[in-house]
């Protein structure tokens, strides 16, 4: 038998573990401020969820050193190779762009850390359950956001994001917003599906029916094909991998596909959400004319055709993308492609056309473990969790949610723990009384600075969009996000274009022409519409006519559908 003291701390670190990942995925997502939009950590929940998940990498780096255990999936150096793979790749590449590269890698390495991390807590299968409620309660939320959204925004005006009538949720983002609706709808299925079903309240049992309904009503109403393809896939892959006990449970189990169908019918029907996905399906087959996606697929082949091996490096993906792309317009200008692509709309395209072969043979791997380890876990098992998977690994095959959303991030994270946790390695740590007091302090001062970043990179978020909506003459709300690591690259374009109108108002040359020396390196590394824009107009302040057209000729070139620029070269053409 285990000692009481023994047990306590079992308790007690089981009880801390439900307590973070509770803060995770229900509290943090919550938290707003007005902000920029956009990726990362542009959107402040971001910062919320990173916070909540460093100290849960903390805390399990933390039980390592105090219990000398390390516990950890089978395969392991399978999970490891990636993170090695695209330091090597960014070494190869020459990533032109450190800190973007950086962060990258900050986001993988943490998200390895977070999945090794959730292991040392020894979570048990009530636990998990538990947490799986948890989702659900944080999923219900953004649902009820979203109809507020839809219905009566000015409600949450001012606390929260509203976008003309349209359902968001937390994440400002529609698509965003359906894969996670329907992950959660999967794990309302699952759950039904779980023994402990039956003893659970009919409050419980009435929470997964309306949750289901009212998730279903959001995804057809956004008519997002993503959303509603992933459910579709992963509510089939369940219910064949599950059937049996789904059977068992077949009053419970119809009533929740009755709410699906009763929430689906009326949402695609409202606002033409099955019209919307109809279109997009037809649109799609009518050829790059008029697909504007087929368009983007095209110039990503045409980029990893050209460095297929160590990629063009991290961070350098909007450069290449614009020369390319306008390339390819000049060859095909009867294409819709859009020339403000972030993004390939596809991960595994991104990390090609950045990584090259080398960081996607890293990602081969460890999905290689992953499915591998799925085969492994039977049908039933394996089956289940491969239905929790598919929204968001659909997602991220036409889209970016990983970059939108950490949340998707660690969901999807603690989703592969979930299978994963059915065949580990416990291992003996021997530390000697030094190394074990490091490791603690290393973990404990990594979670004080990982938030005291985070605390900064909110505020500094923050100065940079009541700089921007105020519209001051003066930037004294950038002096913080130019100290800021995250922010540092965009408060200074912000602050050397403000420095540039209040020079040209002033009539002081010396600061103009500092001006053009930035904003000609800065378009050399990464070219910018709008520093474009700045630098021809600074040129034409100092009547350097010449140099004046030649910016207008290459900005021109990289928006080839801009009437205003064809206009403005022509002219200069003309003038010569």
């Amino acid at each position: 038998m285990l000692s009481s003291a023994t047990l306590h701390y079992k308790n007690s670190i089981a009880l801390l573990c439900s307590a973070l990942l509770t803060a995770l995925f229900l509290f943090a997502p919550l938290y707003y401020q007005p902000n920029l939009g956009g990726i990362g950590l542009n959107l402040t929940f971001n910062i919320a969820v990173w916070g909540v998940a460093s100290f849960l990498i903390g805390t399990g780096i933390y039980l390592i050193a105090a219990t000398q255990r390390f516990i950890r999936p089978i395969n392991t150096w399978a999970y490891l190779v990636f993170p090695v793979v695209i330091i090597l790749s960014g070494i190869i590449a020459a990533s032109s762009q450190p800190i973007p590269w950086f962060f990258r890698q900050i986001y993988v390495i943490g998200g390895i850390l977070f999945l090794f991390a959730l292991f040392q807590f020894n979570i048990k299968q009530q636990q998990i359950e538990r947490t799986l409620y948890v989702v659900v309660a944080s999923t219900f939320i953004n649902t009820l956001m979203a109809i507020i959204q839809i219905f009566s925004p000015e409600l949450i005006q001012g606390w929260m994001a509203t976008y003309n009538n349209h359902p968001v949720g937390v994440f400002q983002q529609v698509n965003v917003l359906s894969s996670y609706l329907a992950t959660s709808i999967i794990i309302s299925f699952y759950l039904i599906s779980r023994p402990s079903i039956n003893s659970a309240a009919i409050t419980t049992k009435a929470f997964l029916i309306t949750h289901i309904g009212s998730s279903a009503f959001i995804i057809t109403y956004i008519g997002s094909r993503s959303g509603v393809l992933s459910a579709a896939i992963g509510i089939l892959i369940l219910f064949i991998s599950r059937r049996q006990q789904l059977t068992k449970k077949a009053m419970l189990t119809l009533i929740a596909l009755g709410a699906l169908l009763g929430g689906a019918i009326p949402g695609g029907t409202i606002e033409g959400g099955f019209k919307q996905l109809s279109q997009k399906s037809i649109d799609a087959t009518k050829g790059t004319g008029s697909s504007a996606r087929i368009g983007i697929y095209s110039v990503t082949l045409e980029l990893i055709a050209q460095k297929p091996g160590a990629g063009h490096g991290i961070g350098n993906f909007q450069r290449v993308w614009n020369l390319q792309a306008s390339d390819y317009y000049l060859r095909n200008p009867d294409t819709k492609l859009p020339f403000d692509v972030e993004h390939p709309h596809n991960e595994l395209a991104y990390w090609l056309i950045e990584g090259g072969i080398i960081s996607v043979a890293g990602i081969v791997i460890a999905f290689g473990a992953i499915i591998l380890t799925l085969i492994r876990c039977g049908l039933n098992r394996g089956g289940s969790y491969t239905a929790l998977l598919t929204p968001i690994t659909i997602h991220a095959q036409v889209e970016q949610p990983f970059y939108l959303s950490s949340l998707h991030w660690f969901l999807w994270l603690f989703l592969i723990f979930l299978a994963l946790r059915h065949r580990t390695i416990n291992s003996t740590v021997p530390l000697s009384l030094a190394a074990t007091r490091a490791i603690k302090v290393s973990a404990i001062l990594g979670c004080i600075g990982s938030s005291y970043f985070l605390i900064h990179t909110a505020r500094a978020q923050a100065d940079i969009h009541a700089y921007k909506t105020k519209q001051e003459n003066r930037a004294p709300y950038l002096q913080v996000a130019l100290n800021n690591l995250y922010f540092k690259s965009y408060a200074e374009e912000l602050a050397m274009r403000n420095m540039l109108y209040s020079s040209r108002l002033d009539k002081n040359t010396e600061q103009v022409h500092r001006f053009i020396q930035w904003a000609e390196q800065r378009n050399n590394i990464n070219p910018n519409f709008f520093i474009f824009q700045d630098l021809v107009n600074a040129y034409g302040f100092l009547g350097l006519k010449d140099e004046r057209c030649k910016t207008i000729h290459a900005v021109a070139m990289l928006q080839p559908t801009n009437e205003r620029l064809k206009t403005a070269d022509y002219a200069c053409k003309n003038s010569k």
